[in-house]
């Protein structure tokens, strides 16, 4: 082949080859700006409001073990994942708090510090007044090391609330067994007493992610993947409640 025709050829395979570049980059962004605004669309969660509460806080470090894992580092840790994982689906997400804090100090409906601390929650969730709360804490059951896995909560006389309870309680014990956990099956327990569920005007639930007196649940719940595992089965469980 002569000078001359080889380059031609180099000049016209580049061609070819800006041609070909050029096409495939089209068809990718091009697809990829039809798409994803139709996955947004589809999204149960797009344009839903969600609370999430992570229960105690500041001087109140909630349950806890003799080896210095407190509740209230668990029940942020969680939320702050599942803030993330939900705002990934469309979903416009409040945090009662975003820190280490009790929110005893934005009233003083109360000689109690912790009735206090329960009514700021209560008013935030009415304020906002989204689709759903929910709030997230850790259980403890002294008497009974064995005792693990989830537990959900709903009032007694809301519907809404007790579908959203079972929803979430079955993805969370599917969490569970993802990991390589059997926990046993449970039902959501309907409740009459609790204040944050008593005066939220919005359904909502309190989940109780796991027990602290269980040395493998509380080793479960301080592990960023596992609480990644259950702040992905609340989305899911919200997907199919909306």
């Amino acid at each position: 082949m002569s000078a001359s025709w080889w380059k031609i050829f180099r000049i016209k395979g580049s061609a070819v080859i800006f041609v070909v570049l050029t096409a495939v980059t089209f068809l990718i962004f091009g697809r990829a700006n039809r798409v994803l605004p139709v996955f947004w669309a589809r999204s149960p969660l797009a344009g839903k409001t969600v609370v999430i509460d992570p229960g105690h806080g500041g001087i109140d470090g909630g349950t806890y073990h003799k080896d210095g894992t407190l509740e209230k580092h668990i029940n942020l840790a969680v939320a702050t994942k599942l803030k993330g994982v939900l705002e990934k689906s469309g979903a416009k997400v409040v945090m009662t708090r975003t820190k280490d804090e009790s929110l005893d100090h934005r009233n003083n409906k109360s000689n109690s510090r912790h009735k206090r601390d329960l009514i700021a929650r209560v008013d935030i969730i009415n304020e906002v007044k989204p689709d759903i709360y929910l709030s997230l804490h850790v259980n403890a059951e002294r008497g009974s090391p064995a005792t693990r896995g989830p537990m959900v909560f709903y009032y007694i006389e809301d519907e809404e609330s007790k579908r959203l309870a079972e929803l979430i309680q079955a993805q969370l014990e599917e969490a569970y067994k993802s990991a390589g956990q059997e926990v046993r099956k449970r039902r959501p327990f309907a409740n009459s007493s609790l204040f944050l569920l008593c005066n939220a005007r919005v359904p909502g639930v309190i989940v109780e992610l796991g027990f602290m007196t269980n040395a493998a649940d509380r080793r479960l719940l301080q592990n960023a993947d596992f609480q990644y595992k259950l702040s992905s089965a609340i989305e899911r469980a919200l997907r199919e409640y909306f």
